[in-house]
């Protein structure tokens, strides 16, 4: 096994935290689940989202002048599961609602989240890299993290 398979492979075996990252532009949204969301420096605060170049919310991120992170929990699996869908950025958001933010959509409800404003973008590949600067956000109590493994949603088991 090389290359795309050996790395697929490979993270089927990871447990990765869900989230859901959006943003807008002159009212073009985008949202999406990712796994890829990753604390890059604590001073000052910045955070980084991987967002595949073929997804319909890419055009959304490259333009916005910042984007919005929400860190899932195992109850909001129907989140997840709208993020994950066919249906397109717009939808998703009406689907689970939400409120405008100057950084992007903030989904209503949600339980933890940060706003960012855009530090930079790094080509990777077939991704994009966005990094932010962390502005504001809410931290609530996410007693059990929503994790994508092998080829699903589940969470934790004590």
């Amino acid at each position: 096994m090389r290359g795309k398979e050996l790395l697929w492979a490979f993270l089927e075996q990871a447990a990765l935290q869900v989230y859901v990252v959006t943003a807008e532009h002159e009212g073009t949204v985008g949202a999406l689940t990712a796994s890829s969301v990753i604390p890059v420096s604590f001073e000052p605060p910045r955070m980084l989202a991987s967002i595949e170049k073929r997804a319909r919310s890419h055009a959304a991120f490259l333009q916005a002048r910042g984007f919005v992170i929400h860190l899932l929990a195992e109850d909001e699996v129907k989140i997840a599961e709208i993020m994950s869908s066919k249906l397109t950025p717009a939808e998703k958001l009406e689907a689970v609602g939400y409120e405008r933010s100057p950084y992007g959509p903030v989904i209503k409800g949600a339980k933890s989240y940060l706003l960012l404003e855009k530090h930079a973008m790094f080509d990777a590949g077939d991704h994009t890299l966005f990094v932010g600067n962390v502005v504001e956000g809410r931290v609530g109590l996410v007693r059990r993290p929503l994790l994508y493994y092998s080829t699903g949603f589940t969470g934790v088991r004590a």
